[in-house]
C-alpha cells in the first residue's frame, strides 16, 4: 500500500507542476494587472487542488506555482524575490490549493444519529410479554 501511495504522488506532483506552468502561461496572456494575476493564480491553484486532491502534492504544486508566479507574473524575466509580500503570496497559493483539495475530498458526517433499520417483524405473545415485564 505504501508503494501505491508513493507511485501516485510520483505522478501527481509532476502533473500538477505541468498544470501550474500552463496556468502561468494562461494568466500571463489573459490578465494584465499584477494583483489580478495573483488572484487568478490563486484560483488556478485551487482548481489544480481539485484535480490533484492530495495535500502533499498540492503543497508541492503551490510552491512550483509560487516560484513561477514570482518569477514571471510579478517580477520580470524569471527574477525571484523573497520579500514579505512574496511570502504572503506563497501562503495564499498553498491555502487556495488545500481548499481546492478539501472541496473534493470526501468527508464523513460526524455527529449523525444512527437509526436502526427494521429487518423483520416478530409477533410478540402478549401474555408471555406481560409476564416478563411484571
Amino acid at each position: 500500500m505504501v508503494s501505491r501511495h508513493v507511485t501516485s504522488l510520483e505522478m501527481l506532483i509532476p502533473a500538477g507542476a505541468a498544470m501550474a506552468v500552463g496556468a502561468v502561461v494562461v494568466v500571463a496572456m489573459a490578465v494584465p494587472d499584477t494583483s489580478e494575476r495573483v488572484a487568478a493564480m490563486a484560483a488556478m491553484t485551487a482548481l489544480i487542488g481539485l484535480v490533484v486532491r492530495r495535500p502533499v502534492a498540492v503543497g508541492a504544486v503551490a510552491c512550483v506555482a509560487w516560484l513561477l508566479m514570482t518569477g514571471f507574473l510579478v517580477n520580470g524575466l524569471g527574477e525571484l524575490t523573497f520579500a514579505g509580500a512574496d511570502w504572503l503570496r506563497l501562503a495564499l497559493l498553498v491555502v487556495a490549493g488545500l481548499v481546492g483539495a478539501a472541496l473534493r475530498t470526501p468527508m464523513p458526517l460526524r455527529g449523525s444519529v444512527r437509526v436502526p433499520a427494521v429487518t423483520e417483524y416478530r409477533r410478540i405473545d402478549r401474555i408471555a410479554h406481560h409476564k416478563t415485564l411484571s
